[in-house]
């Protein structure tokens, strides 16, 4: 990352460092709410939406494949909920001052891979921002709240938003 004149102390981690300003242009590009371009098969019960059935083995973009779960699986948001509210839910999230923001490694690669945690207290939203590959990874309520990102990932490291003026 790079650094302009900046009096904060930086964040290290996994042999990165991190400004403010790289902050700050995390949240602009993840706040693009672009998913992978891959498909996913779906794996869960049959899911009736947009006029379609979706049913096991089907492939799917990533997209909708964590839309259909977090509605009609996991109901983290209410049946109702479209699309579009899912990912103004997700930008609102990212773009929110009251948004605590994570850096980690990801746990499950070897090695891990820095990826970004976003989590809003009080819609109890988390989002995850894999900056490398510059997408949204996936968007859920977790029931270990804001924990999710400090309890499973690799050298986890809050920003500290007011401090550094993010």
């Amino acid at each position: 990352m790079t650094r302009q004149e900046d009096t904060h102390e930086p964040i290290h981690l996994l042999g990165k460092t991190f400004y403010p300003e790289d902050v700050k242009q995390v949240i602009h590009k993840a706040s693009a709410v672009q998913w992978s371009s891959h498909q996913k098969k779906w794996i869960f019960r049959d899911v009736e939406w947009g006029g379609h059935v979706y049913s096991k083995g089907v492939s799917i973009p990533t997209e909708l494949w964590h839309y259909l779960k977090r509605v009609y699986v996991d109901r983290d948001w209410s049946e109702g909920t479209t699309l579009e509210q899912f990912r103004q839910d997700i930008r609102r999230t990212l773009m929110d001052s009251k948004t605590q923001i994570f850096v980690y490694g990801y746990y499950r690669t070897a090695p891990p891979r820095i990826q970004w945690g976003f989590y809003h207290p009080d819609s109890r939203i988390a989002v995850v921002y894999d900056e490398e590959a510059d997408v949204i990874v996936t968007a859920f309520k977790p029931i270990e709240r804001a924990a999710f990102f400090t309890q499973y990932q690799v050298n986890p490291q809050q920003i500290p938003r007011e401090e550094w003026k993010i």
